[in-house]
């Protein structure tokens, strides 16, 4: 019995499963922040309703990034809390390999395609990665801005660029072939528990104490404006 955390978004998300089995889920929009103030009574609700069923937490799986560096950060802080408390092992899933995966399992049977999730990182930056259809990763995690004299994908075979970074490449490279899945498209808990379970079976467990998301780029701090002094 794994539970999945999945905070790299706005899309907040949480999910118990065993195998590839989702037992039970829970997800909310919450943007600006708002990860603080839902994730914690999903997980309760969840853990809850494990109790309540006689299931037993064998493992705390958590989206490992790249993403939103506050979502990230209260993901990852929730997960080891819970993993010190019921002393089991921490589960560490990269963000753009579990929406490879959905964008995967959503192609019609026998589709021959590159995959490209990509997450919004500001501006016209993304966090990009590159794998095949099936699976199979081609590229590290990486930063890219995008611009429309270099298409992303190159030279790569019927791209398909999948998530909220999607977005911005639509009709950025008008003469090349490619297509934009984002609707419906954002890192989800629920699919996060095939590759947890896969991730247990082989012990990929990482170090509680000192583990840390993957944030790709480091954090920036805003001051924010006072609207009063205006300054």
């Amino acid at each position: 019995m794994i539970l999945c955390i999945e905070t790299s978004t706005t899309m907040c998300s949480a999910a118990l499963g065993r195998g590839a089995e989702v037992l039970a889920t829970r997800s909310i929009e919450a943007p600006e922040g708002g990860h603080a103030a839902a994730l914690a009574p999903m997980v309760d609700e969840l853990i809850r309703w494990a109790k309540a069923e006689g299931h037993q937490l064998s493992a705390i799986a958590v989206s490992a990034g790249p993403g939103s560096y506050t979502g990230l950060r209260i993901g990852a802080s929730l997960a080891k809390g819970l993993c010190l408390g019921y002393q089991i092992p921490l589960l560490a899933i990269d963000t753009l390999e579990l929406l490879a995966h959905q964008a995967i399992s959503a192609l019609p049977e026998g589709q021959e395609a590159t995959i490209f999730p990509l997450l919004d990182a500001r501006r016209m930056e993304v966090y990009a990665a590159r794998f095949d259809s099936q699976g199979k990763r081609l590229s590290e995690d990486y930063a890219a801005v995008l611009d429309g004299e270099h298409p992303l994908f190159e030279d790569a075979p019927h791209p398909i660029l999948v998530g909220n970074g999607a977005t911005k490449t639509r009709g950025l490279w008008p003469q090349s072939s490619y297509e934009v899945w984002d609707e419906g498209f954002a890192p989800q808990a629920s699919a996060m528990i095939p590759l947890a379970s896969q991730a247990f079976e082989r012990g990929d467990f990482v170090d509680t104490a000192y583990w840390t998301p993957n944030y790709l780029k480091d954090y920036v701090a805003v001051i924010a404006k006072n609207k009063v002094l205006n300054r």
